[in-house]
């Protein structure tokens, strides 16, 4: 071989040698994995998760489930029980995507104190600053079912930016209250949840400053829209879309791929089946019709155009892990900073003060915080959403459960969740 021949083959070499580095996996560097044994766990207790979610499929209660949990930093246990489709032709996988309504409000709410951190938004800045039709708000004295008209008085005081965040701004939900504000929101074009029509958030957010309050702000809490409106205040104040904020200052420095407001057609086969309940008990696949502002296929079809900041983002329970160990690792992970320490603390912290909320619970920004919680030590955060998904972060035994489902609007969350948490610590080797 002659030196010319040589010194091809050493930069074709080279090439190749640069494109593997290039291309190579680096899951092993974002995800670190380790025996429930060497974190103080027993494995045969995390087991009984799997024939527990079962029992449910068993019952046609859910299709199944993908359970993540990880501790110490470390991913512990994974399972995948079920199927994706009502045929039961296509089991769970890990790299399924499900549909994470509300787990999409801790995320939008970490944007929001990135900006309060960046000067950008106060956290008792008025609405109005970022959405003028907030900038006077009234408060529902009656409504007439007949015409879904009403009458309304103006409010002492206009929502802040911190009652956004802690659902105490008078912004409801339609679902919540089909009669009054569902009839409401759906003769104004207001979507409660994901949306096929081509709207944005930004006029859609602009109706609902229009809509009466139902009480007036900071009075109580009440879960509605308020992310959703936070959403759009993100908007404003950085300046880009949600959906392009959430990737450049969340999604991408955490490394996560596969955690976003739309997918490309093409990934249909990767998104996972949305069920509904039946007046049987059971569960039944949502039919492939256009429903108002919903379509099966989200977020792989429609519009792509309204981003719901309380509830648009889909994901997998690998890439919504990366999230929740920045949280427990107080806003820092892989050395990608979210949030100062001290701000990451602050947002599950209770934020309501005197005000109520939930038996066993506290409310922060964007979390919920189990106080006297029967299972949970104090201190654990988290939250979930309208299609049976749930997670927890607990601090105190540096711990991450993630479990996510399918179906729109189940009765039975509240029984699997808590068999859930009963399962995870029983496991625990010496709790805390």
């Amino acid at each position: 071989m002659n030196r010319f021949s040589i010194f091809y083959a050493l930069i074709f070499c080279f090439f190749i040698s640069s494109c593997t580095e290039q291309h190579k996996d680096t899951s092993t560097e974002k995800f670190q994995f380790a025996t429930p044994a060497e974190v103080g766990m027993v494995s045969d207790s995390l087991v009984k998760i799997e024939k527990m979610v079962m029992d449910f499929v068993d019952a046609k209660k859910y299709p199944g489930a993908v359970t993540l949990i990880a501790k110490n930093g470390k991913i512990i246990y994974e399972s995948e029980v079920g199927w994706s489709d009502s045929l039961r032709t296509e089991p769970y996988r890990k790299d399924h995507l499900f549909r994470l309504a509300s787990m999409t409000k801790p995320i939008v709410s970490v944007a929001a104190m990135q900006l309060v951190e960046a000067g950008k938004i106060k956290l008792d800045d008025p609405v109005g600053n970022y959405i003028s039709s907030f900038k006077k708000t009234e408060i529902l004295k009656s409504f007439n079912p007949l015409d879904s008209s009403w009458t309304s008085l103006p409010s002492v005081k206009t929502p802040t930016v911190r009652q956004l965040l802690t659902h105490t701004s008078g912004i409801a939900y339609g679902f919540m209250s089909p009669k009054v504000y569902g009839a409401m929101f759906a003769k104004n074009g207001i979507p409660d949840l994901n949306t096929f029509l081509p709207m944005t958030a930004k006029e859609t957010m602009s109706k609902v400053g229009d809509i009466p309050l139902a009480f007036e702000p900071g009075a109580k809490w009440m879960y509605g829209l308020n992310t959703d409106v936070l959403g759009r205040v993100v908007e404003v104040a950085s300046g880009e879309d949600l959906d392009d904020y959430i990737r450049e200052k969340i999604t991408k420095p955490l490394g996560i791929k596969m955690l976003d407001f739309y997918f490309n057609d093409s990934l249909s086969s990767k998104l996972t089946k949305a069920f509904m309940p039946t007046y049987t008990g059971g569960i039944t696949q949502i039919p492939n019709v256009q429903q108002l502002f919903y379509i099966p296929n989200y977020p792989t079809e429609g519009a792509k155009t309204y981003h719901s900041g309380g509830g648009g983002m889909t994901g997998t329970a690998r890439d919504y892990f990366l999230f929740c160990q920045a949280m427990l690792d107080n806003g820092s992970l892989h050395g990608a900073t979210l949030l100062q320490p001290e701000t990451a603390k602050l947002m599950h912290l209770d934020q309501l003060d005197s005000l109520s909320f939930r038996p066993g619970l506290e409310f922060g920004f964007g979390f919920d915080i189990a106080k006297e919680h029967p299972r949970k030590p104090d201190g654990a955060y988290g939250w979930g959403g309208a299609f049976s998904t749930i997670f927890w972060i607990d601090p105190v035994n540096d711990l991450i459960v993630i479990q996510l489902r399918q179906v729109l609007s189940s009765p039975f969350n509240n029984d699997i969740n808590s068999k859930l948490e009963k399962i995870v610590y029983s496991a625990l080797a010496d709790p805390k």
